[in-house]
């Protein structure tokens, strides 16, 4: 029931998948349905964000059907995902649950970006309606919205190592973040140039237009600045994308830092591994690990395709995953306030990364955020690094 397609392709293999299931389930399962929600940024510069959200919150259905569906009571249910692409607006947020709530979602992974977020919660609130967001807002989550969760770490969490890691490794004094003029990049953008501040680096915010296609004036201002870092993290990863290839294209020796949803977007729109000498991202788990590794096998081995290249798709699982278990506890998809309540009586566990934990009181007030490792990832002088795993602490007080 995906409100937005984009590619016959995903239609495709949406109805490929149902047909398997439709096969393989036990007429159990085929007695009721869950509902699971996804929405974020489908369409524009930012669909690759909301496009692997939606993937992983349709593996995790997926996978769920093919193995007998979801036990909630004495039933075994066929989970049914229903995606909405907010398109990085508030309105988009906004319609995005008020659609929800039409079709009797009260689950869902998302928003991606805070400006989503902030038409998604309060109609989220009203109906009853529970979500995993990956925005970097200062409020994501806290206690006027018990049923908000957050399942991406902001720069606060994992700045300390990864920002030292980064200047250690590229020696970099002045760097320059670039972001979206609206809250999404604000809020990213100040949490960034706090962090790069912090560890010794001279950061300043240079805003831009969400949606821009064309960044030869901004990468004009730039190269006038002579930045020895230039941060992308905020940005969309397509519209990135474009400004990495200018910048290397008006001559940019500097470093690269994408500290926001991974670089792999923008290394395939710049095609050219070799030409970056000093590029360092945050990766959203640990791509060298074991279970990441089993978790993209089970992906292509039950959706016959490849897993995509934004890495927001490992969080989303994660949470999609959390989510299927905490709706199984509740005994109902229908309830926001019970699967919310299971969720905190539940230690946050995954089949590929074990037990994780919850954190986020000391910074929101509420430990509902999920910790799990992630990773960092480099490129110097054009080979790429082993990634480098980053264990993330939880947090002893109760969500």
């Amino acid at each position: 029931m995906a409100k937005h397609w984009n590619t016959a392709k995903a239609a495709a293999c949406v109805a490929t998948l149902a047909a398997s299931w439709a096969v393989c389930t036990p007429a159990a399962a085929q007695s009721c349905e869950v509902k699971i929600g996804v929405l974020g940024p489908m369409s524009g510069g930012g669909s690759s964000q909301g496009l692997a959200e939606k993937a992983a919150v349709e593996f995790e259905a997926a996978y769920t059907n093919a193995n007998g569906g979801l036990q909630v009571g004495n039933r075994k249910c066929k989970v049914v995902p229903t995606s909405y692409d907010s398109q990085a607006t508030a309105a988009g947020g906004a319609a995005a649950a008020n659609y929800f709530a039409s079709q009797g979602v009260h689950a869902a992974v998302g928003p991606v970006p805070s400006v989503e977020l902030a038409g998604f919660k309060p109609i989220a609130k009203r109906y009853g309606i529970v979500n995993f967001a990956h925005s970097y807002a200062k409020d994501v989550i806290n206690t006027q919205y018990p049923l908000a969760f957050a399942v991406s770490l902001t720069p606060q969490v994992w700045g300390a190592y990864v920002v030292k890691a980064a200047r250690d490794e590229f020696k970099f004094n002045k760097v320059i973040v670039v972001a979206p003029n609206d809250q999404g990049g604000t809020d990213a953008g100040k949490a960034l140039v706090q962090e790069y501040e912090k560890a010794g680096a001279k950061a300043t915010l240079e805003f831009y237009q969400r949606g821009t296609t064309n960044f030869a004036p901004i990468v004009a201002r730039l190269m006038s600045m002579s930045p020895e870092s230039v941060e992308f993290g905020p940005m969309p990863p397509g519209e990135a994308g474009i400004l990495v290839k200018q910048m290397l294209g008006a001559g940019y020796t500097g470093a690269f830092g994408d500290l926001g949803s991974g670089a792999e977007v923008v290394l395939n729109t710049v095609g050219d591994i070799s030409a970056q000498k000093a590029f360092y991202w945050l990766e959203l788990a640990p791509l060298d690990d074991p279970g990441i590794q089993r978790l993209n096998a089970d992906y292509e081995r039950v959706t016959k395709s490849k897993v995509p290249d934004n890495t927001l798709f490992y969080p989303s699982a994660l949470a999609a995953e959390h989510l299927l278990r905490a709706i199984s506890r509740a005994g109902t998809d229908q309830d926001g306030e019970k699967i919310a309540a299971a969720l905190r009586e539940t230690t946050p566990e995954s089949r590929y990364l074990g037990k994780g934990g919850w954190r986020g009181k000391a910074q929101y007030g509420v430990n509902q955020q999920l910790a799990f490792p992630i990773g960092m990832g480099v490129i110097a002088n054009g080979k790429r690094q082993k990634d480098r795993r980053i264990a993330i602490a939880s947090e002893p007080a109760t969500p």
